[in-house]
């Protein structure tokens, strides 16, 4: 049928006349599906065409008027080319769409007509009526249901249906007009599902067939462009555009390819053409909203200068006093800032960015682009404490959705780090400065900074009456927007300066309302590591000190003393707190920001105040690296002779003076692991006499290596062979005795704990079916006494929480999905750049033939295990390993890790473990 019905709006036919052929029609008994008469033929026609065809496409209308009417563009993102693929807007025309549904199958139900004609004489027919009698529908409207059933489906996002149905039309219909509106919307449909490569074939495909109506070009190149804009190659969808533009003749959707053209433009930084265009669309006579935001954009893009640019600004200055743009305000005060950044006056860009964030009424993404702007204007200042607030006030309106959003989120963590870890200096210093004044002046000075508090409260709460009484609509801004993220001003350290201390609870209370004061109140995605150990960097929970029983209560002078290290102990504990701060500012400033100025200072200021701190050895290796790379000969040799007379033995010197340290490491150890791998496979083969030989030649030539007790396990193994049972259970016993917190110690204990036959080769000849007996110790099967093969008990033991016992951190992987081994060098290369004085064993076990356990040990305890994982967790060489990988990441008692490998039953662990850490 052709899809000039589609432009009709409504009945243009003499509908008095149809009727009264469908009333003559109702007489003939035999108007039925079954036959197929030209009588027949005319009546079921008409009737579909008249009755249920027009009702549900006239439910499909109302759908799609529903769908526009309640559509809101976002005008700071690129635009849909079509609205009624908004995800969000699928709702709205669903009851419409349903009915469309019902009345199409209906009508194909009832009026398909599939019976073949009787024909008069066989063999007589014309070419003509040959076709005919071969069509496979009779019903000329038949194919329009198919089609409003498929857009009704599509409109739905019922995707696989609507493409099973637009796939029968092409097929079921080659000779009607609408197989090409169902190809155009497959081609839709594929891109909505993402799937290009079948869009981009449909899309070939209707081009070299050359048969599109001409018509349905201007809707074939909008649908192109879609194709492009959603892979964001905004450069080919330009010319798909232009023809759309050209050849659509609905004057609502040119404008809106217009106005798609010049945002692209504007993204490919072509402004001149991007205002030219959105000028254009000014000029329309569009939509308020979207003329208003054609001319923001088009004065924003404007590049010349001189009077123009006089005028412009003129222009933009006029549209802040129009009371029609008051909602608007935070658009057109961003325009004029992107104009004077863009004309290098950054003050008074600075000046306009923060009135656009604070007139932000409504506009919460408005608010999230002026806030990155001031981020990364004082970002690319060295201006890290003002940077994090616009960044951090950004990711607060940002949506998940915004180009580069992991790339600002990443930024705007790696800010608040670095101003967590200044702050904490600053605090420290601040009430250390307290403690040594006498307690009249500390008070007095307490005493001063509460009195200050309750004036600015009071303040405050005239100003809101008075703001209150002057202007609802102040009222609205202030219940919808964070009307204020200027940094504050003040004294020089941090308590006393009134506006500094009542900063951060204003702008915690604006952002995040009243919160109960408890562990993790904004937590969605905790990414910063907190720390706790002699050797390690730390630390959030203990940056600022004991946080239980804590006074709250601003006004209360006991509230500003419980911070003030007036003890030795406590001052012990400021200084650690300030050390480890600043060793964190240096590692930030070095990795995170490439600030190697700022680094270098950060690490100087450490050793200078605190000479014999922890984190010398680091340091020092620190500040060498930071001066070879700024080209300091004098200050990075100063550091490498530092590094090499005062810790000789550590890994750090030694790779100073042999800078392939790390690859004969790395070489060392594979080495290690091929001999390991000959040695298990001639304790396989029985060859104990090899094996004997290989281990005493590893353990003295590596006796400090962590895989000496692997190799002693192969010895004691082999003494099993000889078929001396009280020997073999004493050669157990000295070597659990030697390596009692060894994970072999623990196979060695079942092995002992599961010895009740006296037949010790039956036991070493299944020991050797397994895969690996380094690997695999705890569930055993063994014979009984009649030969019969009995799984020893595998009981689920419940695992309990112990934060003080010895704790491992733990990763736990598919083994064939992952090389192991390297993954197991990047961890103890990790280990060796960050605890040079720490001594962590790095070690594989299978749990179940299928899983590797890799893990770091010994941790004192619970908290050191989980600090050392949020360390780690920043190593880009260790997890690069696993992107992509199915993983999981844990902490575990050497107690529960003896469970667990007896119980093999991780998920048993895991829901225990997310119940306790």
């Amino acid at each position: 049928m052709s899809y000039q019905f589609y432009k009709e709006n409504g009945l243009k036919r003499k509908y008095l006349i149809s009727l009264s052929v469908i009333s003559l029609l109702l007489l003939f008994n035999s108007c039925s599906t079954e036959k197929n008469t030209s009588m027949s033929r005319m009546y079921h026609n008409t009737t579909l065409k008249y009755n249920i065809f027009f009702n549900g496409n006239e439910a499909y209308k109302r759908g799609i008027n529903r769908i526009n009417s309640q559509n809101t563009d976002n005008y700071n993102e690129t635009l849909t080319v079509f609205v009624d693929s908004k995800e969000e807007l699928a709702g709205s025309g669903g009851g419409d769409m349903d009915k469309a549904l019902q009345k199409s199958a209906k009508g194909i139900k009832i009026h398909s007509i599939t019976k073949k004609p009787e024909v008069k004489k066989a063999g007589s027919m014309s070419k003509k009526e040959k076709e005919f009698f071969d069509k496979k529908e009779f019903n000329k409207w038949i194919d329009d249901c198919y089609l409003l059933m498929g857009k009704s489906y599509f409109i739905k996002r019922e995707y696989i249906d609507a493409r099973q149905t637009f796939d029968y039309i092409v097929r079921q219909f080659p000779d009607e007009d609408t197989r090409h509106i169902a190809n155009l919307y497959l081609v839709r449909t594929y891109s909505e599902q993402g799937n290009f490569k079948a869009a981009k074939e449909t899309l070939d495909f209707i081009e070299a067939e050359k048969e599109l109506p001409k018509e349905l070009d201007g809707y074939f190149s909008a649908i192109y462009a879609d194709f492009y804009l959603k892979q964001k190659d905004f450069e080919a969808a330009i010319p798909k555009l232009q023809r759309a533009v050209k050849n659509t003749k609905k004057k609502k959707e040119r404008i809106r390819y217009i106005y798609i053209l010049a945002q692209i433009y504007e993204k490919l930084d072509n402004l001149s053409k991007a205002s030219e265009l959105y000028g254009e669309v000014a000029k329309k006579n569009s939509s308020y909203e979207m003329e208003f935001n054609a001319k923001i954009n088009m004065a924003k893009c404007f590049v010349g200068q001189g009077k123009s640019n006089k005028d412009i600004m003129k222009t933009l200055k006029k549209m802040l006093r129009d009371d029609k743009n008051i909602e608007y305000l935070d658009q057109v005060y961003y325009a004029i800032a992107e104009i004077e950044f863009r004309q290098g006056n950054k003050t008074e860009a600075i000046q306009n960015y923060k009135l656009s964030s604070e007139k932000s009424v409504s506009n919460d993404f408005q608010k999230a682009l002026s806030c990155l702007k001031l981020g990364e204007i004082y970002f690319s200042k060295l201006d890290y404490n003002n940077a994090q607030i616009y960044y951090d006030t950004c990711m607060a309106f940002l949506p998940a959705t915004y180009d580069n959003y992991a790339e600002i989120r990443t930024n705007s963590q790696n800010l608040t780090e670095l101003v967590r870890f200044t702050s904490t200096v600053e605090f420290e210093d601040s009430v250390q400065v307290l403690a040594k004044m006498s307690e009249k002046d500390r008070n007095k000075i307490i005493d001063k900074i509460i009195a200050d508090l309750i004036e600015q409260e009071r303040i405050e709460r005239e100003l809101e009456q008075q703001a209150n009484i002057n202007s609802m609509l102040f009222d609205q801004q202030r219940g919808n927007s964070m009307n204020n993220v200027n940094a504050p001003s003040g004294g020089k350290w941090y308590f006393y300066n009134p506006s500094q201390l009542s900063f951060g609870k204003n702008e915690f209370n604006k952002k995040w309302g009243q919160r109960k004061n408890e562990d993790h109140w904004r937590r969605k995605n905790k990414s910063t590591a907190d720390f706790n150990d002699e050797d390690i960097a730390a630390t959030e929970d203990s940056a600022t000190g004991p946080q239980q029983n804590r006074i709250t209560n601003t006004k209360d002078r006991a509230y500003y003393l419980q911070d003030i290290p007036l003890s030795d102990s406590a001052l012990i504990a400021s200084d650690e707190r300030i050390i480890t701060a600043l060793f964190n500012v240096g590692r930030i400033y070095k990795e995170k920001f490439s600030d190697y100025g700022k680094a270098i200072d950060a690490y100087e200021e450490l050793n200078k105040r605190f000479p014999n701190n922890e984190y010398l050895l680091l340091s020092y290796y620190n500040l060498y690296l930071l001066n070879k790379i700024t080209g300091n000969d004098a200050e990075m040799n100063k550091y490498k002779n530092l590094v090499i007379s005062k810790y000789p033995d550590t890994n750090y010197a030694k790779l100073l003076q042999n800078p392939n340290y790390i690859k004969d490491l790395e070489q060392k150890r594979r080495e290690d692991i091929q001999l390991y791998i000959e040695t298990y496979d001639s304790y396989m083969n029985a060859d104990c006499n090899t094996v004997n030989a290989k281990c005493n030649s590893f353990i003295q030539n590596n006796p400090n290596s962590d895989l000496v007790a692997n190799f002693e396990f192969f010895k004691t193994l082999c003494v099993g062979r000889s078929g001396d049972t009280v020997v073999f259970k004493s050669a157990l016993v000295n070597y659990i005795q030697k390596y009692p917190d060894h994970e072999l110690a623990t196979a060695a204990e079942n092995i002992l704990a599961y010895f009740g036959t006296t037949n010790v080769q039956a036991l070493i000849a299944d020991l050797q079916k397994r895969p690996d007996p380094i690997k695999q110790q705890t569930n055993t099967t063994v014979k009984d006494s009649s030969g019969n093969v009995t799984n020893v008990p595998d009981n689920k033991e419940i695992f309990e929480f112990d934060e003080n016992e010895t704790h491992y951190y733990t990763i736990y992987v598919k083994n064939e999905d992952v090389d192991i081994k390297r993954l197991s060098f990047e961890i103890r290369n990790f280990n060796i750049f960050n605890f040079s004085t720490k001594t962590f064993n790095v070690t594989n076990m299978t749990l179940d033939g299928t899983y590797e356990l890799i893990t770091v040990k010994p941790f004192k305890n619970k908290t050191q295990s989980i600090n050392y994982s949020k360390l780690i967790a920043n190593s880009d060489d260790v997890f690069n390993k696993l992107v992509g990988v199915e993983h999981k990441i844990f902490v575990i008692s050497e107690t529960n890790l003896g469970k667990l490998r007896k119980s093999k039953d991780i998920n048993q662990y895991l829901d225990f473990y997310n119940q306790n850490y």
